[in-house]
């Protein structure tokens, strides 16, 4: 039976009387702006809302709400409440709706003085998206909550633990939709804040728990056959669950992108994969269960290749009386498996009308008719691909008496869209690809001239040094053997440039040219893998990419690249090639050779030998490299935020205006930052690196490496378990402030200043790292350092909103304690100690307190605090000593435990949190005090400081009212500290 319910913001529409309170239907009352339209109760955000009354006295140990609405914008910097209630007495509650500003949808349920919260994810709603939300719980056997994005199909839930109620004692606001109640005050009932800006379509809530159903999960499934091989049973149900137990079907059709799916009787999926289709699949199902909530799914099906026999297209050529011509029988013949498979011609090709001889490239033949003959001469052959199989093909050659007069020496295309092959004959004036005719002049037998024209060509140019114009239409080129010129035009082009030393231009569009060939070697050998290229010359390659994002592969010897406008894909391939990225956001590959780049314009990708795909496995160190000059680079970033890896061997990068990121790899690199705010890393080896202007940082990493800071605030990366001898020179130009910053335990490194720097704003000295004996290893020189932070400052304080840093808290901002749920921070302060006053007053030097030190991996990061800052100690120990379960143990008094030791710094500055009482806060993911003033605390304060204090709370003046700022838990004095340390 419902408490009341408000199905419709309209009192024309059904409504449901408030039964249980007996006063009649809940349809609300609008405030200043708030007005029903369309049956949805419309809101502009600023200062409107609708009142649902009574604010009579009900209790409700069980319950389900139920609202849906729709934001039409955020209102302000703050939470938009969209439904909220608040009383008092002696059992206070609430409850409130809210959307964050990162578009994250709050709950937050007060019962008895305590606060419970769900949150969704960061984005969940965006403006105009309808949002349904339905929340039950339970006193006895809680409840469950389920927020639903009815526009982006994004969905929340959770369970609602037991012993919430809903008890709205005698002195209680109405429900309020668009606002927050800031306020529990009988006397505050328009003290609104938080508005919303939107309209909510229905809000209902009754006094049973109309649990929802839960979705069945459908899990993904794994699969695998061989190619052309079906799958009859794909058991998919059998990892897919339903969270109430009930039996679950596959509906609808389930789809894959290179096969068809079945159905079977028991549920089951069967699936047969395209011909000769291999590679990962995947099956897209849904299951249903029997109230009819759904769930999608996939099955990643893995076919596996099978090899297939080579494909021996039927080949046509012309020739003249008496003449013999050379005909590539391979050039159109198709291996399933690798379009760039090495196809061979085997046995002896035979013809009754000439005799035949296979070239030496294993590709061709010489038929020479016999003595006389004219007509149609049958060459029969036989293709194997690398496996053996075999695929026997015919080759027609028509021998006629002369040449036709009417060719041209050009093959044309039409409009529609041609296959140009051997086979194709041009309809203007019967031009024909390698007829051997030699019409034009400056040509060799084979050097065919082709113009595609429109329309989507495919091109085979097939034998000799070919020029093919694709024109109009996306077009597949390939160039054949041969030194081809291959011009794309217009469109998203193919083009294969194959054997020989190619030209191509992709021209407009986004093209995908490839000019490597089957057998690519290194032009420099390497012992026990592969000899030096006897022809380092044949297969020099040049590209332009043209407008558009171009994908460019080039393969053997030394090429020359320009990807020019566009955001480009290169690699380069093996060999010293010369690469220019051009204009647009380009991926840029080395890979092997001695490679020159300039990434030009855009934020550019840049390796200058593997990619991340193959990684740095290997990249060798010269000590161990046979040939360490086979892979050094030149690399120039150009404008734009660049990220560049030098990879192996000696490499030279510049990363050019913006802000970069230049990693040199294995061996000694040079790395030069320039303008911008860079981040240098010269990982192995003996580096140099030169940050430039702008604020850099820059680690060297292994090796004894050089480090130029160079104009501006730079960080200067050290390790002591992994770095050598460095030498750092800061820098005095510009913004001048440079840190060393130093990681890993206090023990394993110290710190000697010589002296000031140049500049008299910061030192000189030298960080010496030690082994366990305490004997130094390497030493770190450095010059025109300014500050040494040992650790990595910000602790994160965990609020409503997520953690955030505590230099950034302040006053009224809302953070959760342990005791006492959220409560409002009242002040914060901030002092700081320099090197001078820590090393006069060591006892005031900070605490580090190492990841996971505390148990259980807590705190989640290395956190760092003051000597007497108290750290909530919880475990058996604390039980079994001091009869307490928790306890405050000061940091200085937990030194000496793994992980927690005193730090020696040049400066810092300690933060403290007050709050109405002393209190328990996430810091880190783990739980310290906040600040609790005391007579000693207070006096060693600035005036300012003690001042603000005082004025929040005068009672602090006092001695009775210090006493009365009681600590939260029992302090552990040092000597009780110990027995936790042991």
């Amino acid at each position: 039976m419902p408490i009341f319910a408000l199905y419709n913001f309209d009192d024309t529409g059904p409504i449901a009387a408030d039964s249980a309170l007996g006063n009649g239907a809940q349809n609300g009352e609008y405030f200043d702006g708030a007005a029903p339209v369309g049956g949805r109760a419309v809101l502009d955000g600023i200062n409107d809302k609708v009142k649902i009354y009574p604010n009579t006295e009900f209790e409700m140990p069980r319950g389900t709400l139920e609202i849906q609405f729709s934001q039409t914008a955020q209102v302000g910097t703050g939470p938009n409440t969209v439904l909220s209630r608040d009383s008092v007495g002696e059992t206070p509650g609430g409850f409130r709706i809210e959307v964050l500003p990162d578009g994250s949808v709050l709950i937050s349920h007060e019962s008895a003085g305590d606060t419970t919260t769900f949150q969704t994810v960061p984005g969940f709603v965006n403006p105009s998206d309808e949002v349904n939300i339905v929340y039950s719980w339970d006193e006895i056997a809680g409840g469950a909550v389920q927020i639903s994005n009815l526009t982006t199909t994004a969905s929340f839930e959770q369970a609602v633990l037991p012993g919430l109620t809903m008890d709205q004692d005698p002195i209680s606001q109405p429900w309020m939709i668009g606002a927050g109640q800031s306020l529990s005050d009988p006397g505050v009932l328009n003290n609104l804040n938080n508005h919303f800006q939107g309209s909510v379509a229905t809000f209902s809530l009754s006094d049973t728990v109309d649990n929802f159903v839960g979705t069945p999960v459908a899990n993904p499934d794994l699969a695998e056959t061989d190619e052309d091989t079906p799958i009859s049973v794909i058991p998919v149900l059998a990892n897919d669950t339903d969270p109430n137990g009930q039996p679950l079907t596959v509906t609808g059709t389930p789809t894959a992108e290179n096969g068809t799916v079945g159905v079977n009787p028991d549920g089951t999926l069967s699936y047969t994969p395209n011909p000769d289709f291999n590679g990962v699949d995947t099956i897209t199902y849904t299951i249903t269960d029997p109230d009819g909530n759904e769930s999608t799914s996939t099955v990643t099906v893995t076919v596996n290749p099978v090899n297939d026999a080579p494909i021996a297209e039927d080949d046509a050529a012309v020739t003249v009386l008496n003449t013999p011509v050379v005909i590539d029988l391979i050039g159109n013949d198709v291996d399933p498996d690798d379009p760039n498979s090495a196809l061979r011609i085997t046995g002896t090709p035979t013809s009754a009308d000439g005799t035949v001889v296979v070239n030496p490239d294993g590709r061709s033949v010489t038929f020479t008719p016999n003595t006389g003959f004219l007509g149609e001469a049958v060459i029969n052959y036989t293709v194997t691909d690398p496996s053996g199989l075999t695929d026997d093909g015919v080759a027609v050659v028509t021998v006629d008496d002369a040449i036709d007069p009417t060719r041209d020496g050009i093959v044309r295309g039409t409009d529609a869209g041609n296959l140009i092959n051997g086979d194709y004959i041009d309809p203007f004036d019967a031009d024909r690809v390698d007829a051997g005719d030699a019409i034009l002049g400056a040509d060799g037998p084979n050097d065919d001239r082709i113009r595609a024209e429109g329309g989507d060509d495919t091109v085979f140019a097939g034998l000799g040094d070919d020029t093919v114009f694709a024109g109009l239409g996306d077009d597949l080129v390939f160039g054949g053997v041969g030194d081809d010129d291959l011009r794309g035009n217009e469109g998203n082009d193919t083009l294969f440039g194959g054997e020989g030393a190619d030209t191509v231009f992709g021209q407009q569009g986004d093209d995908f040219i490839d000019t490597s060939s089957p057998l690519q070697r290194p032009d420099i050998d390497y012992p026990g893998l592969y000899p030096a290229d006897t022809d380092p010359e044949d297969d020099r390659d040049l590209v332009y990419g043209g407008l558009g994002n171009d994908t460019i592969i080039t393969g053997d010897d030394a090429d020359t690249i320009f990807g020019d406008g566009g955001n480009d894909s290169i690699n380069a391939g093996v060999d010293a090639d010369l690469v220019y990225g051009g204009a647009g956001n380009d991926t840029i590959i080395g890979s092997e050779g001695a490679d020159t780049i300039f990434g030009e314009a855009g934020n550019d990708l840049i390796y200058g030998g593997l990619d991340d795909t193959i990684g740095d496995a290997l990249d060798l160190p010269d000590a161990l490299d046979l040939r360490p000059l086979n892979n050094p680079d030149l690399i120039f970033g150009g404008s734009g935020n660049d990220t560049i890896f030098g990879r192996d061997d000696n490499d030279t990068l510049f990363g050019g205006t913006g802000n970069d990121v230049l990693f040199g790899g294995v061996d000694n690199d040079s790395l030069v930052g320039d303008e911008g705010n860079d981040a240098l890393n010269g990982d192995e080896g003996d580096d140099t690196l030169e940050g430039g202007a702008g604020n850099d940082t820059l680690s060297g990493a292994t090796g004894s490496d050089v480090l130029f800071g160079g104009a501006d605030r730079d960080d200067f990366l050290l390790d002591p378990a992994t770095g050598g001898s460095d030498t750092i020179f800061g820098g005095a130009e510009g913004d001048d402030f440079d840190r060393l910053i130093i990681s890993g335990p206090r023990s394993d490194y110290r710190i000697i200043r010589t002296g000031s720097d140049s500049d008299g704003n910061g030192f000189d000295g030298r960080v010496e790292y030690l082994n366990a004996d305490g004997v130094v290893t390497n030493t770190v020189v450095f010059e025109n350092i300014e500050g040494i932070p040992c650790f990595t400052p910000g602790t994160l304080i965990a609020t409503p909103k997520g953690e955030v840093l505590v230099e950034n808290l302040r006053a009224g901002d809302r953070i959760i304690t342990r005791d006492n749920g959220i409560q409002e921070l009242r002040w914060s302060g901030n002092r700081k100690f320099d090197w001078a006053h820590l090393t006069a007053n060591p006892h005031l030097r900070p605490i580090m307190v190492r990841r996971g030190s505390l148990g259980n991996g807590l705190p989640e990061r290395d956190m760092m605090l003051s000597p007497n800052h108290r750290v909530l100690v919880s475990n058996d120990r604390t039980s079994l000593y001091f009869d307490e379960r928790e306890v405050l143990v000061s940091a200085k008094h937990l030194v000496g435990g793994k992980g927690i030791f005193e730090v020696e710094s040049i400066g810092t500055s300690y933060i403290h949190l007050l709050f109405d009482q002393h209190e328990v806060v996430l810091s880190d993911g783990a739980w310290t005090e906040s600040f609790q003033p005391g007579d000693y605390t207070l006096s060693g304060m600035g005036n300012a400081q003690r001042n603000e204090i005082f004025e929040l709370f005068p009672e602090l003046k006092t001695k009775e009212g210090v006493e009365d700022y009681t600590a939260a838990r029992r302090t552990l004095k040092k000597h009780e500290a110990k027995l936790l340390i042991r």
